[in-house]
C-alpha cells in the first residue's frame, strides 16, 4: 500500500484500495496501540495522496479545544519537531487548518502562504505549502480531524474523497478500540473491586464468629489481604498489635511497602503492612493502585473498631465471670443464712408456740384468780351491809366505819376484777370496724357522765370541727373517751373545771386529744402512766386500779395508732391520741 497513486486511479481501484486498506486497520488495531493505529492510517493516507505531512487531532465535546494527538511518520521524521502530543489545544488560537470545523466540511488550501488569516507555525513545525483538512463528524457534532499537506500538487475533490473516507474509517476503528480499552479497564476495575469487596466481606464474617479470638481474627485478616491486591503473587502483609506480630507465610520486607496507622479511641494501637516482593510499574501510589490505598484504610479502620468491640466483650466478659463468682458466693451466703434464718424461724416459732400456750395459761390463770377473788370480795361486801344492817346498833361508830371500809375496799376488789377482764377483752375481742358516728358517741358520753359534771359543776366542750363520721371500732372508740374523761374526773381535784375535745389530722391519722384545767400530773408520773397498774402518785385515796390509760393505749395500736400526754404543765393535763385513717369498713373488704 505504499505505491504511489495518481489522480487518475480508477473509482473501481480505489474502492478496492478502500477495502483492503480499511481490513488492515482493523487488524493492525487487534495487536497495537491506539496511537500506532493513528500512525499507520496517516502513513497509509500519505502514500495514497503523497503527502508527506499527516495528523489526527481528537476534538472535545464542548467543541471548544483539541486534543493534538498524532502525525505521520514522516511527518515526525522528516519535517515537524514541535512538541504538542497530548496536549490540549483551544480552536480558537489554531491557524487556518480548523476552518473545516466552523465549516463542519473539507477544507483545503492549495496556496497556503497567500491565505490573509493564516497564523504563525510554531518553532520546529514544518513549513506547509498546501493542506486538505477533514473533519470527521458524529450526530452534528465534529469529533475529530485529519489532515494532509504538501502535496507536490493540488488537491482535488476525489483527494477530499479519499481523505474523508479514511478519516471515517480511521474513527470507526478507534472508537472501537476505545470501548473495547474502556471495557478492558472497566473489567479490570471490577475485578479489583471484586476482590476488594471479598476482602471486607471475609472481615465481617470473621467477627461474627464469636468464638473467634483477637490473634485469630489478626491472622484470618492478614491472610485475606494479599489475594485482594493487584498482584497477589508477588504481595505479603503483616499486621503488628501492641507487641504482637501477625503475617503472611511468605513474608518479605521490601522498599515497596503500603502502611495504614490502626487507631482505636484516636490512639495508636498498631499497623498495617503490605509489601510487594519485586517491583512493578508505577502507579497511583509507587506501584500500588490508589483504589489499595482506600481498601487499606478501610481495613485499618474496621480492625480499629472490631478491637475496640473485642477488648470491651473481653471486659464485659470479664466483668460477667467476676460477677458470676460473686453471685454464686454471695449464693452460698444466702444459702447459709437462709438455713441459719430457717432454723432461727423454727426456734422463734417454737418459742412463739411456747408463748402461746403460756399466754393461754395465763390467761386462764387471770380468768380463774379474777372468778377465786371476785366471789369472796362480793361475799366480804354481803358480809359487811348485813353486819352493818343487822347489828348496826351493837356496833360503835368506829366498828360501823370499819364495815363500810370493808364494803368499798370489797368494790375495789369487784372493780379491779373487771377491769382485768375488760383489758384482755380489749387486746381479744376482734375489731367491727364500721363507718361510725362521732357526734352520736359524744352526745352518749355527755348524757353518761353529766351528773358527776353538774355536780362538780365541769364544762364538757365537743367544738363542731371534729369530724361526725370516721372508719373505726365503734366500742373501742368509746372505751378511749370514756377512759381519759374518767381519768380527768379522778384525777383533776377540786379545782377541775373544764373538759376539751380537740381534734387534727394529717395525711394518714385522727388525732383526738383531751384537755383537761385540774391539778396534772407530776413529771415523775409521766413515763408510766400508760403502763398496766399505775397511777398517780398522790391517788391513795381514789379509788381505780392504774388500767384505764393501759387499755386506751391497747386499743389505739389496735386502730394503727398511738397513745400520748403532751409536755407537762404546771396545771391542768393533755392526752392525745391518734387512730388511722386507712382502716378499710367490713362492708367494702367484700369489694378490696
Amino acid at each position: 500500500m505504499n505505491e504511489k497513486k495518481d489522480d487518475n486511479i480508477s473509482r473501481e481501484q480505489l474502492s478496492q484500495s478502500f477495502i483492503k486498506i480499511r481490513l488492515s486497520l482493523i487488524e493492525y488495531a487487534i495487536t497495537h496501540t491506539l496511537d500506532e493505529l493513528l500512525t499507520q492510517s496517516l502513513d497509509e493516507v500519505g502514500a495514497l495522496l503523497d503527502s508527506p505531512i499527516g495528523f489526527y487531532h481528537f476534538v472535545e465535546p464542548d467543541q471548544k479545544s483539541l486534543s493534538l494527538q498524532q502525525w505521520s511518520s514522516r511527518t515526525l521524521k522528516e519535517f515537524c519537531r514541535a512538541e504538542g502530543k497530548g496536549i490540549h489545544y483551544s480552536i480558537d488560537q489554531a491557524g487556518v487548518w480548523v476552518d473545516c470545523l466552523h465549516q463542519k466540511k473539507a477544507v483545503i488550501h492549495n496556496d497556503y502562504s497567500s491565505l490573509p488569516h493564516k497564523k504563525g507555525m510554531p518553532e520546529g513545525h514544518a513549513k506547509v505549502i498546501r493542506e486538505l483538512v477533514v473533519p470527521v463528524i458524529r450526530k452534528d457534532k465534529a469529533v475529530a480531524i485529519l489532515g494532509v499537506g504538501n502535496k507536490p500538487s493540488d488537491y482535488t475533490q476525489r483527494d477530499v474523497e479519499i481523505v474523508s473516507y479514511l478519516a471515517d474509517v480511521t474513527w470507526e476503528i478507534v472508537y472501537q478500540k476505545r470501548a473495547d480499552e474502556a471495557l478492558k479497564k472497566t473489567t479490570v476495575d471490577l475485578h479489583e473491586r471484586v476482590k476488594e469487596l471479598s476482602c471486607l466481606y471475609g472481615i465481617s464474617k470473621l467477627v461474627e464468629e464469636d468464638d473467634l479470638t483477637l490473634d485469630e481474627i489478626a491472622q484470618r485478616t492478614v491472610d485475606l489481604l494479599p489475594p485482594s491486591w493487584q498482584y497477589p503473587e508477588s504481595t505479603c502483609a503483616q499486621i503488628k498489635l501492641s507487641n504482637r506480630s501477625y503475617r503472611t507465610k511468605q513474608f518479605i520486607k521490601t522498599d515497596w511497602v503500603q502502611s495504614q496507622e490502626i487507631k482505636v479511641n484516636k490512639e495508636h494501637t498498631g499497623v498495617i503492612e503490605v509489601f510487594l516482593i519485586e517491583k512493578k510499574p508505577e502507579k497511583g501510589e509507587g506501584p500500588f493502585l490508589l483504589e489499595e490505598r482506600s481498601l487499606l484504610n478501610a481495613i485499618a479502620e474496621r480492625l480499629g473498631h472490631i478491637i475496640e468491640h473485642k477488648r470491651a466483650d473481653e471486659a464485659l466478659q470479664k466483668a460477667n465471670d467476676e460477677l458470676q463468682l460473686r453471685v454464686e458466693e454471695r449464693t452460698k451466703e444466702l444459702a447459709a443464712q437462709n438455713l441459719h434464718l430457717l432454723n432461727e424461724i423454727r426456734e422463734r416459732k417454737k418459742v412463739e408456740e411456747e408463748l402461746q400456750r403460756n399466754s393461754e395459761k395465763i390467761k386462764l390463770f387471770a380468768y380463774s384468780v379474777a372468778h377465786d377473788i371476785k366471789n369472796p370480795a362480793i361475799s366480804v361486801y354481803g358480809l359487811a351491809r348485813i353486819l352493818k344492817e343487822k347489828f348496826g346498833n351493837e356496833l360503835t361508830d368506829r366498828g360501823k366505819k370499819i364495815c363500810e371500809q370493808i364494803q368499798r375496799s370489797s368494790e375495789d376488789i369487784v372493780s379491779f376484777v373487771e377491769k382485768i377482764n375488760l383489758f384482755i377483752s380489749a387486746k381479744e375481742t376482734p375489731l367491727s370496724i364500721r363507718k361510725i358516728s362521732l357526734n352520736e358517741i359524744f352526745l352518749m358520753l355527755q348524757e353518761e357522765f353529766s351528773s358527776q359534771l353538774n355536780i362538780r359543776s365541769i364544762q364538757l366542750f365537743i367544738p363542731d370541727k371534729i369530724p361526725n363520721i370516721i372508719v373505726a371500732d365503734r366500742l373501742s372508740i368509746i372505751r378511749i373517751f370514756r377512759n381519759i374523761i374518767e381519768n380527768s374526773l379522778k384525777y383533776g381535784g377540786d379545782g377541775l373545771g373544764r373538759i376539751e375535745i380537740g381534734y387534727r389530722l394529717n395525711n394518714d391519722l385522727h388525732i383526738f386529744t383531751v384537755t383537761d384545767n385540774g391539778q396534772g400530773i407530776k413529771e415523775k408520773d409521766s413515763p408510766d402512766i400508760f403502763n398496766w397498774f399505775k397511777r398517780k402518785t398522790n391517788s391513795t385515796e381514789i379509788q381505780g386500779t392504774g388500767m384505764g390509760l393501759a387499755i386506751v393505749k391497747e386499743i389505739a395500736a389496735l386502730h394503727g395508732g398511738e397513745v400520748w400526754q403532751e409536755p407537762v404543765k404546771p396545771t391542768g393535763v393533755t392526752f392525745c391520741v391518734s387512730l388511722s385513717r386507712h382502716l378499710i369498713p367490713i362492708d367494702d373488704l367484700g369489694s378490696v
